[in-house]
């Protein structure tokens, strides 16, 4: 049975981390950086395209990018059928989208979106020719080459939106910035991966794949019900004008969220793949993820909803105030989605794909019923349903399938109880220094006020109630010493984190 090094997680969760991060915060610039040169309703436009585009993708992946990851007897012609069938789908796809985007514009009430929609729909076959080299480096863990491919997509894309926009592009600087990202990442993948395709599509090795991945690519698409039922429901109800700052508080959120979860993710499905068979070497290691996620992420959120009314004004400029109670709104959902987010890839790893198919139900179905009720309010009454909805199926999701695979539940509740107190009381500490010197600092020294307050408020509860959490981030960051600590010795002939 193939093992997993420690430090193989910790240089995999800190390349990750670095470029994910360096990645976000060039991404969030950008944003910022346009936010200021477009309307609301540009983002708005875009967003409703958005939408779409992700609906679609799901069809276009159908799972197999993580089949090829999860599969232990992989052989080429995995690769080569699921290449050959993934490029299919993109470009039948592609051709509906040109086909139905009149149909689309006026199912939103936006002609202008016709276009939009068409020629993002190109990004389905650049899509497709990067699924399998990613899948092959995830498989690898060569999260080194992933990082780089991202980072670059990332300034390659935002130095197009941000020229186009400068050049009074409007509404295609979003649109240029999508797809010139997405072409650097296929090109770099192509030139980093020895891999090529043979030209052969095996009926046997896609049912391989497929008794996998259909059921993956329905949790998929469950998820897009379960994630984007908000945006949808706004820009249908609200138009683009509704949705625009809905989106940038979204957007705001999920860069920050992104940042934190996507390095642990991302390198949790292999790990947590190759301990499948160790029960106390998993649940050992999905406490620590878990404990990692909401070391870095709660506080975060925290001192977003306390310093967002002086924060979005000067990041985005004063035609985004009506985007302030949304950000602190969805802020609250993206800490309760940051507490947990390893529950996809621990049921996908020990193969129960099936329970996974089942929990994306009820949150699917939970989401677009809370979203479709708060419609008739405004947007803010849409985000609280996102909480709330997000926070009972979190619940659920501890309680039930998390005992169901044998995983000690008090033991993995512990780990958030240090970061959910100290993250709270920080919130409440800086929202009363923020509210007391509203009337005698100017803004910018009122968010730097705040934000060094809540930086040394948490710093210091962290090194003096967890200095061993800290000081295994931060070694795991210089790639000293590993992520998991084996706490009693493995039997021989189990598998290990070695």
């Amino acid at each position: 049975m193939t093992t997993v090094s420690k430090r193989e997680v910790a240089h995999g969760v800190a390349w990750s981390s670095a470029a994910n991060w360096g990645g976000q915060l060039i991404s969030f610039g950008v944003y910022a950086g346009l936010a200021r040169l477009l309307d609301p309703h540009v983002f708005g436009l875009v967003a409703i395209a958005f939408v779409y585009v992700s609906f679609m993708q799901v069809f276009v992946n159908q799972g197999f990018g993580t089949a090829i990851v999860q599969r232990k007897d992989l052989e080429p012609e995995h690769i080569d059928s699921a290449f050959w069938i993934n490029m299919a789908t993109a470009f039948s796809l592609c051709a509906l989208s040109f086909a139905l985007d009149d149909h689309i514009a006026r199912l939103f009430h936006e002609p202008s979106l016709a276009p939009v929609i068409g020629w993002l729909s190109l990004s389905f076959p650049l899509l497709a020719l990067s699924a399998m080299p990613g899948a092959i480096l995830t498989r690898e863990m060569n999260f080194r080459t992933l990082s780089i491919r991202g980072l670059g997509g990332t300034v390659v894309g935002g130095a197009t939106g941000l020229a186009m926009a400068c050049f009074g592009w409007g509404v295609w600087s979003l649109v240029g910035q999508q797809i010139m990202g997405t072409i650097f990442g296929v090109l770099f993948l192509w030139s980093t991966v020895p891999w090529r395709p043979g030209f052969r599509v095996s009926k046997r090795h896609l049912h391989d794949l497929y008794g996998f991945s259909l059921n993956l690519a329905a949790s998929d698409l469950l998820w897009f019900f379960a994630s984007k039922s908000d945006q949808t429901l706004v820009g249908y109800g609200f138009g683009s004008q509704g949705l625009g700052p809905y989106s940038l508080a979204s957007r705001l959120n999920s860069v920050l969220q992104d940042g934190i979860t996507t390095p642990l993710q991302t390198v949790a499905l292999p790990a947590f793949s190759k301990l499948q068979s160790d029960q106390p070497g998993l649940e050992r290691a999905l406490r620590k993820f878990c404990e990692m996620s909401c070391f870095l992420s709660l506080p975060l959120f925290a001192g977003i909803i306390a310093v967002a009314p002086q924060a979005v004004p000067l990041l985005f400029g004063s035609k985004w105030i009506a985007a302030i109670p949304l950000v602190r709104i969805l802020a609250v959902c993206a800490a309760i989605r940051c507490a947990f987010p390893f529950l996809n890839p621990l049921l996908l790893a020990k193969g129960r794909s099936g329970l996974q198919f089942l929990i994306l139900v009820v949150q699917s179905a939970t989401t677009v019923a809370a979203c479709w009720i708060a419609l008739r309010w405004n947007t803010e009454a849409v985000a609280w349903s996102m909480v709330i909805s997000v926070g009972v199926i979190s619940a659920f999701a501890i309680l039930f399938p998390v005992r169901m695979l044998g995983i000690n539940v008090p033991k993995l509740v512990r780990s958030f109880l240090f970061p959910s107190l100290s993250s709270i009381f920080m919130l409440v500490v800086v929202d009363l220094a923020r509210t007391a010197a509203e009337k005698t600092l100017p803004a910018v020294a009122n968010l730097v006020l705040c934000v060094t307050l809540g930086f040394l408020m948490y710093s210091v509860a962290a090194f003096v109630i967890r200095p061993d959490l800290v000081k295994e981030i931060w070694d795991m960051l210089g790639r000293k010493q590993p992520v998991l600590r084996r706490e009693r010795p493995v039997e021989a002939g189990s598998p290990a984190v070695s």
